[in-house]
C-alpha cells in the first residue's frame, strides 16, 4: 500500500492512496460548490469570504495532486 506525505512547519499529515483520491474528491466538490457560491454572490464582504475559501481549495488540491 502507497502513502502520500504533506508536510509543512507545524503540520504532517500521512494518507494512503485510497485515502488521498477520496479526499481530494471531496475537496475537488467543495471546489465546485464554492466556485458556484462565488458566482451567485452579490454581497461584497460574504464573496470576498468565499473567494478565499477558493483559494484555499484551490490550494489543497494542487497539493495533493503533487503528491
Amino acid at each position: 500500500m502507497s502513502t502520500a506525505s504533506t508536510e509543512s512547519p507545524g503540520f504532517t499529515l500521512t494518507l494512503s492512496e485510497e485515502e488521498r483520491a477520496q479526499l481530494l474528491g471531496f475537496l475537488e466538490q467543495a471546489f465546485h460548490d464554492t466556485h458556484a457560491e462565488a458566482r451567485r454572490t452579490e454581497a461584497p464582504h460574504y464573496q470576498e469570504q468565499v473567494h478565499h475559501q477558493e483559494d484555499t481549495l484551490r490550494g489543497l488540491i494542487h497539493k495533493l495532486r503533487r503528491s
